[in-house]
């Protein structure tokens, strides 16, 4: 048998992909309307299958991109009530990369061993962090494993969303450091040693400000091993003293005090914090534990030490909005929509309405950001720029005096 790659539709509106075997194309195609999905693309797709190697161990991390195909590829399969062993079968089949071959390979023996699936997955917690295994141990205590796979889908996918608009706003600055650093290095490296040399210029008549570019660029060029290397050991320090709790703690405060960067920090928390409070709380499991996986998502200290103070607020019988005041976590006008589904016992909706809210906000935040940006790059070209036509008139006027 032959295998087919195909894209459908789940309830006409979700696309879904995977693969199927089947004589010939026809034949996948009704495979795939009896899994319940309307087909829009099928087509034969031959690769030769790596081989999956003892090497369980070395797997550290997925990509979020990976960790969201592992996720979308079980919840179709669970979904259509195929059973685990099987729909871990397929992904080791089917996955193009081998580490997501890896993993599916060892979590089905480790469930024909007798393990349940969240004992399996316990293994590769640093791979799928607390909060998937969170939600999939409560998913399957409750028998909605599908439905849990769903939760951890939409988790995912927000996650590189979040990832998306941060690349995005950092597009703009990098190209711009990027093009000032190219012109640094074009007039050090080739305008003023050319314009120096063409005008027979000594070595005493050029300006200090030319002989900063010029000299920069020579020692850039000729020790660039010693600067490469001093730059990774300046970057592996940093991350060093970053892990420091003390410093960290520090930064996190400082950062929160700034206009501007203090809503960008605490709404793009609160998203993540939300929306895993959100899938946790309708997925069955307690307040306390779902408040419990939200805080592991939270990465400022000072917005996870409020977060903790409202889970201990919680836990001694506190109601939920006012845990949120006391601890000053969520902006008052999002509490109001607490203490409204706290009265009408909707709160799993207040939540994913909140979560929704702090979306708008936090594009509205970035939108703000990146217009504060403009002029702050704006001055920074204009000082690179200044510096570099100030060194040249100087040039040109030591140029100009040594015909006289």
């Amino acid at each position: 048998m032959a295998k087919f790659f195909y894209k459908a539709l789940k309830n006409n509106k979700i696309e879904v992909k995977g693969y199927i075997e089947a004589e010939n194309p026809r034949e996948a195609r009704d495979k795939v309307r009896g899994l319940g999905f309307l087909p829009t693309n099928i087509y034969e797709e031959t690769f030769e299958k790596q081989p999956v190697e003892n090497s369980v161990a070395k797997i550290s991390r997925l990509s979020l991109s990976e960790k969201i195909f592992f996720t979308s590829e079980l919840q179709v399969m669970l979904a259509s009530s195929i059973p685990m062993i099987e729909a871990l079968t397929t992904v080791e089949e089917h996955a193009h990369k081998p580490k997501i071959r890896i993993i599916a390979n060892d979590l089905k023996n480790k469930i024909v061993n007798g393990s349940t699936f969240s004992e399996a997955l316990q293994s590769y917690e640093k791979v799928f962090g607390p909060v998937y295994i969170g939600l999939c141990k409560a998913g399957e205590a409750s028998g909605n494993l599908d439905k849990t796979f769903e939760y951890n889908l939409a988790v995912l996918r927000k996650q590189d969303d979040l990832k998306a608009k941060v690349i995005s706003m950092s597009i703009y600055p990098a190209i711009t450091v990027l093009i000032l650093t190219a012109v640094f290095i074009i007039c050090g490296k080739l305008v003023f040693p050319a314009f120096i040399s063409g005008a027979n210029i000594s070595a005493g008549d050029i300006p200090w400000t030319v002989n900063f570019v010029v000299g920069t660029c020579d020692y850039l060029f000729k020790y660039w091993m010693i600067t490469l290397i001093t730059f990774i050991a300046g970057i592996w320090g940093l991350i060093k003293i970053w892990e420091q709790s003390c410093f960290k703690k520090f930064v996190d405060e400082q950062f929160l005090k700034i206009p501007l960067v203090s809503d960008f920090i605490r709404y793009i928390n609160l998203s993540s914090f939300f929306a895993v409070l959100n899938v946790a709380y309708e997925s069955g499991i307690t307040i306390v534990s779902s408040l419990e996986l939200a805080n592991s998502t939270l990465s400022n200290t000072t917005i996870k030490k409020e977060a903790e103070c409202s889970k201990a607020l919680v836990t001694k019988g506190e109601e939920l909005s006012q845990s949120f005041v006391k601890s000053e976590l969520v902006p008052p006008i999002f509490n109001t929509l607490i203490v409204t589904g706290e009265k009408s016992g909707r709160l799993g909706q207040m939540f994913r309405d909140i979560a929704l809210g702090i979306d708008k906000r936090l594009e509205l935040v970035m939108s703000a950001l990146s217009k504060a940006f403009e002029p702050a790059l704006t001055v920074i070209i204009g000082i690179v720029v200044g510096y570099i036509v100030i060194a040249f008139f100087q040039l040109y006027g030591s140029m100009i005096g040594t015909m006289f």
